[in-house]
Formats: structure tokens, C-alpha cells, sequence
């Protein structure tokens, strides 16, 4: 027997009727007086003692249901379960990004999307930009999210953000006082480089080059967040993304206009054809949401 005979002949036993059950069912009544008829023929034994117009389940239907009740149960889930995919609130979303946007911006992203989808299973890596891109590629994880991100043929970029790069000052430092600063006024202040192998660190220098200045920094760390810590603690300044000038985490950090503009895209980053996933729209609805509540632009 088949699962699709076993709800006719539930249906039939808890109404007592082909007529209700076929109602219930959406069939016509033959279809389901044959569909009785066929299953005692397969089975052997009669499932219904027919009683003028009422169908007494026999012992015998009625120990089959029984024992069919775990596949209703696991059947329902099932649909359940793909309920809750359509609409986005059971599955696994698998992110990876770098630690500026895994520290600044993941957290309230993540928990805008959470307060939607509670119960999707989050996990969240922080890798260099190399590591994110061959991560997506492989499909190790589902989204990537990295600023300026050296373009891939075997990958789709939706961009989150357009914004500008920012020199990062704590505030007693005078610069925290400037609308906007050039590099040239730079040279004289312990700069802290963040190192990123995407296109940020050339357009940076570019900017510098542009202006007869030269970057020459007094230390050197890997990502932009980090540096920004250390400008907390009066050690220097650096050049950082806007959006990670808005985090929270940084209570004394100053961000102040770089001329000339040097201007940056955060993208998210998946397999071909995998922009139309219902998890990951959903997710780059809520981390847009949150970028635009910074102030900085969402294309």
C-alpha cells in the first residue's frame, strides 16, 4: 500500500462515508469507493463491514492505521518542513566574511535576519579575502561578504554598499577636528596600515601618489577593525571603510573625509545562480537594511 491509499482509507474510517471522505479528500466518490475496493482486493481481506450507507472499519483497517500513524506523522513533517524552506524559516544559511564585517556589521545584520527566520541553522567564518573567494567558489560555504573583491568568472557579485574610505583618528587627536584631510597633512602622524589583498590597499596608494605623498606606515596589521583598535588605544591613525568607522565597538574613533575621495563597493559574493535563493535574499534584504541605517549608500 501506498501512502496515498492509506489517507483514503483514514479518511474513509474517521468519516464512515466514501461520500464524506471523498469530500474531504477532494475526489470523486467513486474514485474512492474504487480505491477501497482495490486495496481489499490487493490486501485480500475485506478493510469496511458495509452497514446500509455507513463503513464500519473492520480490526484489521483499523491495526493498519496503526501502524501507518509514524508515516502521517513523518509525512506531515516533511511538508512542514518544506513550508518552513519556502518561507525561509527552517534551513542553514553558511556565511564567511572578513573580520571588519564579521566584528562591525555581521552582528546586527545577523540579528535582524534571525529575528525572521529563527530556527535556521547561522554559522559564520572570518578568512582573508582569498580564502572567501575559493570558499564561495567551492561551495564550502553559501554567501561571502568582502569589500573590493578581485573579480571571478565562476562567481556572482551583488553589490551591498558604495562608500568611501576614511581616515580613522581618535578623538583628541586635532585631525578629529578637520571636515576633510589630504594626504599630504598624513605625513607627520604614525600611521597604522591594514593589509588586504583586495584592490583597497592600491587605490589607496593611488590617492597618496596623486597628491606627491607617500605611505609609508609605522604599522602594519591585517585587517582594518583591528587597526581601528589601536587607534582607540592613541597609537595612531588609519584608513578604514566608512561602514566600519560606524561601529559601535569604536567609542573614541573620530572618522574624518580623505580628499581625494577614494570610493570602495562591499559586495556579497555567491555561485553562479544562487543570488535567487530565498535564505540568501533574505539575508542581503537585512544586511541592506542595516547598512542604509549607517547612513552609508545602498545601490
Amino acid at each position: 500500500m501506498n501512502l496515498r491509499q492509506l489517507e483514503i482509507l483514514r479518511a474513509v474510517v474517521r468519516t464512515r462515508s466514501t461520500v464524506s471522505a471523498a469530500e474531504t479528500l477532494g475526489m470523486s466518490q467513486p474514485a474512492v469507493s474504487n480505491a477501497v475496493k482495490a486495496m481489499e482486493g490487493t490486501l485480500g481481506f475485506a478493510l469496511f463491514e458495509r452497514s446500509q450507507k455507513r463503513m464500519n472499519p473492520t480490526q484489521e483497517a483499523l491495526i493498519l492505521l496503526g501502524e501507518a500513524e509514524l508515516l502521517f506523522r513523518m509525512a506531515e513533517a516533511i511538508n512542514q518542513t518544506a513550508a518552513h524552506l519556502k518561507s525561509g524559516k527552517k534551513g542553514r544559511l553558511r556565511i564567511v566574511a572578513t573580520s571588519e564585517l564579521s566584528e562591525t556589521l555581521l552582528p546586527r545584520v545577523l540579528a535582524r535576519f534571525w529575528a525572521e527566520h529563527r530556527g535556521v541553522e547561522i554559522s559564520l567564518e572570518t578568512q582573508r579575502l582569498d580564502v572567501i573567494m575559493e570558499e564561495v567558489e567551492q561551495g564550502v560555504v553559501d554567501i561571502g561578504l568582502a569589500m573590493e573583491p578581485h573579480p571571478r568568472s565562476t562567481l556572482d557579485f551583488e553589490p551591498l554598499a558604495e562608500m568611501e574610505m576614511v581616515v580613522a583618528v581618535h578623538e583628541a587627536n586635532p585631525l578629529a577636528r578637520r571636515i576633510t584631510v589630504n594626504p599630504r597633512d598624513l605625513e607627520d602622524q604614525v600611521m597604522i596600515n591594514a593589509r588586504t589583498s583586495s584592490r583597497i590597499a592600491s587605490l589607496i596608494e593611488a590617492a597618496f601618489r596623486k597628491e606627491g605623498a607617500r605611505l609609508v606606515p609605522d604599522m602594519d596589521v591585517r585587517f582594518m577593525n583591528v587597526a581601528g583598535h589601536m587607534v582607540e588605544e592613541g597609537l595612531g591613525i588609519t584608513i578604514m571603510d566608512a561602514l566600519t568607522a560606524t561601529s559601535s565597538r569604536f567609542r573614541h574613533l573620530r572618522a574624518v573625509a580623505l580628499e581625494p575621495r577614494v570610493n570602495i563597493t562591499l559586495s556579497a559574493i555567491t555561485q553562479h545562480n544562487r543570488l535567487n535563493y530565498i535564505m540568501i535574499q533574505s539575508f542581503l534584504r537585512h544586511a541592506k537594511a542595516e547598512i542604509a541605517s549607517r547612513g552609508i549608500r545602498v545601490p
